[in-house]
């Protein structure tokens, strides 16, 4: 009964799962954590280069990390099982880089960054289209609550110091911003692709 019970659920939520293990896990290994695997400008430049991949995966403060843990929890629920496979992994893998890769060309400012953010807006984005949980208007309302919030927070009004006293730092928005970016690139490339095969097997 157990194991019948527990199959269907990995199938669903294995990559979620193991993802917001793996981030409580480098949680429990702070500071050491932090100081190998942060996006550090210096140690980059020295070389480091897999800090733009893996700072998404630590954080400023325990509150930072549940926050970004109950993203991803909310991404694991929008996305179910139709992003439980390589398709689910190869996002995630795309989203990460973009916000690190981006932010070390882009926000040239910006000498250290750590958090899953930039990335969950991407990772957001596309599971709505993808799952078929969903019609496409509300694939679209969610895309625009998204972009529409990446938007106000590049405008001046916005205080990027207004989360400081709960995750303790400031908010990058530009990895935000980075992250929708990565997300509606990658819904171009896949319904591309599912086109080119539509028409070749038709």
């Amino acid at each position: 009964m157990l194991a019948s019970t527990i199959q269907p659920f990995w199938q669903s939520y294995a990559l979620y799962l193991i993802v917001i293990l793996l981030m409580l896990g480098l949680g429990l290994g702070q500071p050491y954590s932090s100081h190998w695997l942060q996006f550090d400008r210096m140690q980059i430049d020295a070389g480091q280069w897999w800090r733009v991949f893996s700072a998404n995966w630590v954080h400023l403060s325990t509150n930072h990390l549940l926050g970004n843990a109950l993203g991803m929890m909310l991404f694991a629920y929008v996305a179910g099982r139709y992003l439980n496979n390589r398709v689910g992994v190869l996002l995630l893998f795309w989203c990460c880089l973009w916000v690190g890769t981006g932010l070390y060309f882009y926000a040239d400012y910006l000498q250290r960054y750590v958090g899953m953010s930039g990335a969950l807006h991407g990772l957001l984005l596309v599971a709505p289209f993808i799952s078929n949980h969903y019609s496409q208007r509300m694939a679209w309302l969610f895309a625009i609550v998204i972009i529409a919030k990446t938007i106000w927070e590049q405008l001046p009004w916005y205080d990027d110091m207004a989360m400081q006293g709960y995750i303790g730092g400031r908010v990058e928005t530009n990895s935000h911003l980075l992250g929708t970016i990565s997300g509606i690139l990658f819904l171009m490339i896949y319904a591309g692709v599912k086109r080119r095969r539509k028409h070749e097997h038709g």
